[in-house]
């Protein structure tokens, strides 16, 4: 059975199944699905838990003993696997295989995991097991457009609402942060208990949730998102990154995208969908382009060393800008000289 997370609470109502597959890669809506099952298996006698992490390593024979081994104190317990980005092997495949296929009637079993892949993980042998045997119940990202409404249920939990505008400056501060957004409320539901929040609520008592890394920045260039690459680079000073470090990250995929603009090899390892994100995005900028940002970038690195008297930062700004599709008039780009 697969399910969408807003449809757990209601199946689990209808019936604790014998196992339970939670996948995503959002931590926040991950981990409570996962305290939601904890909480009514607790609520059916399950007050044991024994768990097994891929982070520390997983004894898969261990596994299998533990779930033919009756419960220490004749209970019911939870057996809980967390694989995170890792997934089982063959010997561990076919444990679960082997378990999925007659859980014990004092046991549920309870898996975590990352997204699942359309091709590899959704056709292996153990998430089919499970599939039959028990519910998935994958968590997706949540997009812009459905923060809002996320956060005004969330707030509703806290006894709290919110105008529209609130509810969508408390999105735009936490950048898609859920835990963040989560202890935004939390917060809110201390300092204004039972109201309705206003505009000005949310500036006095949020703060910019937003941590970002170079990763971030380079992210949002790759798709075009000048605005949101230019605040990026704003928390970035804020929060003391230093200028090489920028640089060094805009020019490494600057030089990549180049050579894939002039049909080299980018010479550069990432992720497979990353590196078609970079291609697709050296095409739409072009070769002439990307060389007037490896140019700019070449005049920051003259005023990080104090060879120009341009500051630092407004230069990486006109290079984040180019290299979002958004660049400056030339009159505005070119470097002041020396008096």
């Amino acid at each position: 059975m697969q399910l969408r997370a807003e449809q757990l609470a209601n199946q689990l109502e209808k019936k604790l199944l014998p196992a339970w597959l939670i996948a995503g890669d959002e931590p926040l809506q991950q981990g409570e699905a996962c305290d939601l099952v904890r909480r009514h298996a607790r609520a059916q006698g399950f007050d044991e838990r024994e768990r097994f992490d891929a982070d520390i390593g997983i004894d898969w024979n261990a596994v299998h003993h533990e779930a033919q081994n009756l419960s220490l104190f004749g209970g019911r317990r939870i057996l809980e696997i967390r694989l995170g980005e890792k997934r089982p092997d063959k010997t561990g495949s076919g444990i679960l295989c082997e378990l999925l296929a007659e859980v014990p009637d004092d046991t549920l079993l309870l898996i975590s995991c990352s997204r699942l892949d359309r091709k590899k993980d959704l056709n292996s042998k153990w998430v089919k097991a499970l599939d039959a045997a028990g519910a998935m119940v994958q968590v997706w990202p949540m997009g812009p457009d459905q923060l809002p409404g996320w956060i005004q249920q969330r707030l509703k939990q806290h006894g709290l609402s919110a105008s529209g505008e609130a509810a969508a400056l408390l999105a735009e501060r936490a950048e898609g942060n859920l835990l963040a957004c989560a202890q935004e409320v939390e917060k809110l539901a201390l300092l204004h208990p039972g109201q309705n929040l206003e505009l000005a609520d949310i500036q006095n008592a949020v703060g910019d949730s937003s941590r970002f890394s170079p990763f971030d920045l380079t992210e949002a260039l790759t798709r075009g998102q000048a605005q949101r690459a230019l605040r990026i680079l704003d928390t970035l000073h804020e929060e003391g990154v230093e200028p090489p470090v920028l640089l060094w990250a805009l020019a490494r995929e600057t030089r990549a995208m180049a050579a894939m603009a002039a049909g080299r090899d980018p010479g550069i390892r990432m992720p497979p969908a990353r590196l078609n994100a970079l291609q697709q995005h050296a095409r739409r900028l072009g070769p002439e382009s990307l060389q007037k940002a490896l140019a700019r970038a070449a005049t920051v690195d003259q005023a990080i060393k104090g060879q120009s008297p341009e500051d630092p930062w407004r230069a990486l700004a006109s290079v984040v800008l180019r290299l979002a599709g958004s660049p400056l008039p030339a009159a505005l780009e070119r470097p002041p000289s020396y008096a």
